[in-house]
């Protein structure tokens, strides 16, 4: 009698890949105390040491 994996039992691939991006999506979280100000404040931060062009998504204002 073989044992069966984790991988061998799993639901189909999609609720796998869910799951995995709930439990790294969980411990981010919990990584910031759960407080997505400290979240943002960060990834903001390490944006602008990044030195990588960011894009703006704000709405340009036309010139009348």
């Amino acid at each position: 009698m073989s044992k069966t994996t984790d991988a061998q039992t799993a639901k189909p691939t999609g609720d796998v890949v869910l799951q995995e991006m709930w439990r790294v999506k969980d411990a981010l979280s919990a990584s910031y105390g759960h407080d997505v100000d400290r979240l943002f404040a960060d990834s903001r931060e390490r944006q602008k040491r990044s030195g990588h062009p960011v894009v703006n998504l704000q709405a340009k204002r036309r010139k009348p």
